[in-house]
């Protein structure tokens, strides 16, 4: 077990605990959605001493080689090694800092989009592709209204010959959250609801775990997610939900701080957003999934000529051009799985859509609301209110309504990333060079793949140097090199009489099951995660969003058996055994 902990931190991060104010700095490596406020806020409880850290760092870098100097404090690389000082070297650190002074660099010059260009872009995904062994991927450039790309590379599945074209439809999973903005952006237009209206005035049952802060939340507050409520997925994912238990259960989420301080990435914060649309616009509890889904697509679809989007996995799979989702495991393998859908948080992430679906909504994203064909579908004044940085993240990485705003290299870009079981998506849109992007893929764990090809676009688009990139796919040879050496430790198959007392049925949906073949399993809805032993107890997951992460099985204060869920992303969950 000690050397599986190793292999993780090497390749995830470095939890080595302060025990001391005047200990050493503590060694860091950073993940794929750090920053630094994000880093400053999980230390020292407030993001803006973000600075220390950089000093730390860069101060670090003249006598410690793990170091590099932090260039930019808005760019932090996967894999780099980062100085966290203690709180009290912290303070020191921050006794008289000032603004950081802002670049005067100007923005590079963009690049024409020749066909030389488009060749060598798409020659860059396909060559990516392969890196990260995506199965499928579909790809789309979009500008000056425009679709100046239209691609498909690979499969639609593995072992089959289908290829995946431009037309193939995926789930694209959080992406629906700019999705969901534009339509808001389009009753708000109507006057059906106001971006700084209170919630009650709609649904008045609105409530967060403190009732003081519940009369204040504005619709602006859900849909930039900067309500206060924390990150919770394990209270929802394959649980099966209402989207009226989905609003009902904002009241026993934990809070971190009042509305408008902090960015906590939440999905059933911008369901509930969705659903009060819905409300507005005349729907009823009982029907609001029927409500919103007829809104998005007679608000969005229709007008922006998404054809083939829509909210149902029965839609997508009924469209014989549709991907299949893969998994991937801790084994190397991508195996194909199934759709599924989970209810209650639709407005956060369930649409399923092509390429060529989304490359119309970029165009009337970068048209300021107008489609190819010219007719208007939002205005320009609403649809580029939620392109605004609503709550920092980081100096030069905000969110606003749907959109996360990044500046890199002098270039602002808007993106937004999207995953569901088996799917990964990425809309990007560079307005000042009027350029957008959609990439789509058909396996999990596709984050580095859609991060190299991010910052590519922006490297090609502007012919810069930097290549960036190439980090995310260092970041996934250290993985797949690292596989071996995360199994070592772990028993692939388990006894009868090795997990005898952990099987049976658990809160909340859990299901703890040992299969024919000895494997050993633990299911919620349609998320199926094998369990690798580590022994005492202990287990590491397989495959899925909850690969490498820990699930431990151990008796509660009654000698009532408990499963808890350590994921790698922070978020814990225990859960009581039910029966056998």
């Amino acid at each position: 077990m000690r050397k599986l902990y190793f292999l993780l931190l090497l390749v995830w991060c470095t939890t080595i605990t302060v025990t001391s104010a005047d200990a050493p700095p503590l060694s860091y490596t950073v993940q794929l959605e750090d920053t630094l406020p994000r880093l400053a806020d999980k230390y020292y409880r407030d993001p803006a001493d973000w600075p220390a850290i950089w000093r730390a760092t860069n101060k670090g870098a003249t006598t410690d080689s793990r170091f590099t100097v932090i260039d930019s404090p808005s760019v932090l690389l996967p894999g780099q090694m980062l100085a966290i000082p203690t709180p009290a070297e912290a303070r020191r650190l921050l006794v008289g800092i000032g603004a950081v002074e802002p670049s005067l660099v100007a923005p590079p010059e963009v690049q024409p989009l020749t066909p030389e260009w488009l060749a060598n872009f798409s020659a860059a995904v396909e060559e990516t592709r392969q890196h990260f062994g995506i199965p499928g991927v579909a790809v789309a450039i979009v500008r000056d209204n425009q679709i100046v790309l239209a691609e498909g590379f690979g499969v639609r599945e593995l072992g089959r010959d289908e290829p995946v074209t431009p037309q193939t439809i995926f789930a694209v999973g959080s992406t629906t959250k700019a999705m969901n903005a534009a339509m808001i952006a389009s009753l708000v237009d109507d006057g059906v609801l106001a971006w700084d209206q209170p919630v009650r005035d709609i649904w008045p049952d609105f409530a967060l775990a403190d009732p003081t802060l519940s009369a204040e939340i504005r619709l602006r507050d859900l849909l930039n997610m900067s309500s206060g409520v924390m990150r919770a997925d394990l209270e929802w994912s394959g649980v099966g939900l209402t989207p009226e238990e989905i609003m009902a259960s904002l009241a026993e989420l934990p809070l971190d701080e009042e509305p408008g301080r902090h960015f906590h990435y939440n999905n059933q914060i911008v369901a509930t957003a969705g659903y009060i649309a819905a409300l507005a616009a005349g729907g009823t509890t009982g029907n609001l999934d029927a409500a919103y889904a007829d809104l998005l697509r007679t608000r969005l679809f229709d007008p922006a000529g998404m054809a083939t989007a829509s909210l149902f996995v029965e839609a997508a799979q009924a469209n014989p051009n549709h991907a299949t989702p893969h998994d991937f495991t801790l084994f190397g393998e991508v195996v194909p799985t199934y759709y599924h859908a989970d209810t209650g948080i639709t407005p956060a992430g369930a649409v399923n859509a092509s390429a060529i679906d989304l490359a119309r909504f970029l165009l009337m994203q970068l048209n300021r609301g107008v489609i190819q064909a010219g007719t208007r579908v939002v205005s320009a004044e609403n649809l580029t209110e939620a392109w605004q940085p609503q709550v920092e993240i980081s100096p030069d990485f905000s969110y606003g309504m749907g959109w996360f705003i990044e500046e890199y290299q002098g270039v602002e870009m808007l993106w937004h990333d999207g995953d569901v079981l088996g799917f990964k998506s990425l809309l990007v849109m560079v307005p000042e060079a009027n350029v957008g992007m959609v990439l789509l893929t058909n396996r999990t764990i596709s984050f580095g793949f859609a991060n190299s090809l991010r910052y590519r676009l922006i490297e090609l688009l502007y012919d810069l140097d930097v290549e960036a990139a190439e980090y995310y796919k260092t970041q996934w040879d250290d993985f797949i090199e690292a596989l071996p050496g995360i199994r070592e430790p772990l028993a692939e198959t388990v006894s009868e009489a090795e997990v005898a007392d952990y099987i049976g049925r658990y809160e909340t949906g859990w299901q703890v099951e040992r299969r024919e073949d000895g494997t050993f399993w633990t299911e919620r809805g349609p998320y199926q995660w094998r369990l690798l032993a580590a022994g005492e107890g202990k287990f590491v997951i397989n495959n899925g969003f909850g690969i490498t992460s820990e699930i431990v099985f151990e008796p509660d204060e009654t000698d009532q058996m408990q499963m808890s869920v350590l994921l790698s992303n922070g978020e814990t969950g225990t859960y009581l055994r039910l029966e056998p």
